[in-house]
């Protein structure tokens, strides 16, 4: 027979009897007794579960990491040949002559809505380019490729205006007239996913939307469907698939830092509904993707190893690469002995081959934060919180990866209490991949960093 799950928490019956007996007792005494549904699970769960993965998010960023070197896609603007006034008055004449359903008129409302664009005038700017776009698809087709220049300039000039949910409007517009006229495995189209996904990673982080899971969802079958696609066209092994699987990782480690839903948009939902709503399938996928994610993000890597380990072309440091890469997902989820293990299996790889010393030093040099893909770093749409400060702190990474002995250099408490404060707390939350010194995880001590944190 099976063998019984031993559990350290008391019979449901008792907890629930002690719950209420305590919510009685707090209604006597006047104070206030709150339980969550997380004690529930504890004590009515079958199945061990993992530790919780790092929590710090998008609220500290070092100022001097390597991968500063990020940009969010911007779009070249468009010049304006002439001034808006001498343009207005040569469309005028335009449509009179050529009519004002003609695709000929695009080029002049394309100078125009880009002079109205240099001088400040968004709106006008939008409308001008609308109907260039209009008169495109009206001439050329619904999902013209060329309307895509013009979108983005749209697009621009809706954040320009803070407009953030109508620039998400468009941008998915904009994704869906490249998806249909790219080839899957094609360079342009792995580009506009990215630009795509770096979108939605952007609003996911910025808090756009009340209801926020969708995102998360949105992203992983992005990535999904573009590495479906060329495993359609290629084969399931095809090596154009990594950048998508790489770009999956990423939307994993972004769910493993999933805080919740507002406590503003809850109470909105229960004042709009008065009945309780059956969850819709995006819920219920995000909620598999939320309790399966360690091991969908291992996967993921895993797969990445599946498919350089057939190509014949693949090299040791991309297998040290996709290693290290495993390595940092068992460091992020607290597992030390595996990612202890597996770290040095990648020094192992790179050790004694020739560019194996540079490629050390980059991977283990010093303790590098975790994730060291772009995650949360903040894109198109700022971070909203009400303080950001800079901060300088002195510390130790210990040979597990953890932040101990933290002073914070810079402000003083007595000149930045809660920056000070809040320092502290988001640097003992952070991971970070230790130094190695000939194979070995060592402790780092006197490391100052720079760090901006958001609160």
């Amino acid at each position: 027979m099976p063998s019984k799950v031993q559990s350290n928490c008391p019979p449901v019956r008792h907890w629930i009897g002690a719950a209420f007996f305590s919510v009685y007792l707090s209604a006597l005494i006047g104070s206030s007794y709150v339980f969550s549904e997380s004690s529930v699970q504890c004590c009515t769960s079958l199945t061990p579960e993992l530790p919780p993965a790092t929590a710090y998010g998008a609220t500290i960023s070092r100022n001097n990491d390597p991968r500063n070197n990020y940009r969010p896609h911007v779009p070249m603007p468009i010049d304006a040949a002439f001034p808006a006034d001498v343009l207005w008055q040569k469309l005028s004449v335009e449509e009179l002559r050529l009519g004002p359903y003609s695709a000929a008129l695009v080029p002049d409302l394309q100078g125009l809505g880009a002079a109205l664009f240099q001088s400040g005038d968004y709106r006008k700017a939008i409308e001008v380019y609308g109907k260039a776009i209009h008169l495109l698809r009206v001439n050329e087709g619904l999902n013209t490729v060329l309307q895509t220049s013009l979108v983005e300039q749209v697009i621009e000039a809706q954040i320009e205006l803070g407009n953030f949910v109508a620039a998400d409007k468009k941008q998915a517009y904009l994704f869906r007239i490249r998806r249909s006229a790219l080839p899957a495995s094609g360079a342009d189209m792995l580009a506009a996913t990215e630009q795509y996904a770096d979108w939605h990673r952007s609003a996911y982080i910025a808090q756009l939307d009340r209801d926020r899971y969708p995102r998360i969802v949105d992203l992983i079958d992005l990535y999904d469907d573009g590495a479906g696609k060329v495993a359609e066209e290629q084969g399931p092994l095809s090596r154009n698939k990594l950048p998508y699987l790489e770009g999956k990782l990423k939307a994993h480690y972004l769910l493993s830092n999933y805080p919740g839903e507002s406590e503003e948009g809850l109470q909105v939902s229960m004042q709009q509904n008065k009945e309780v709503d059956l969850p819709d399938l995006k819920r219920l996928r995000f909620k598999r993707f939320q309790d399966g994610n360690y091991r969908y993000g291992k996967q993921t890597i895993i797969e990445m190893r599946d498919i350089l380990d057939n190509d014949p072309q693949t090299n040791l440091k991309e297998l040290a690469d996709v290693q290290l890469a495993l390595a940092d997902w068992y460091q992020w989820h607290h597992l030390y002995a595996e990612a202890l293990q597996t770290y040095r299996e990648a020094w192992d790889m790179m050790a004694g081959e020739t560019g194996g010393a540079s490629w050390l030093q980059t991977a283990f040099g010093e303790p590098l934060e975790l994730p060291q893909q772009i995650v949360f770093y903040p894109g198109r749409i700022s971070v909203q919180t009400k303080n950001t400060a800079q901060v300088t702190v002195q510390f130790e990474v210990n040979r597990l990866g953890e932040a101990k002995d933290i002073e914070v250099v810079y402000p003083s408490a007595e000149e930045h209490q809660p920056a000070v404060t809040r320092a502290y707390k988001y640097l003992r939350d952070m991971r970070f991949r230790p130094r190695f010194v000939n194979g070995k995880a060592v402790t780092t001590r006197a490391l100052e960093r720079n760090y901006t944190i958001h609160y």
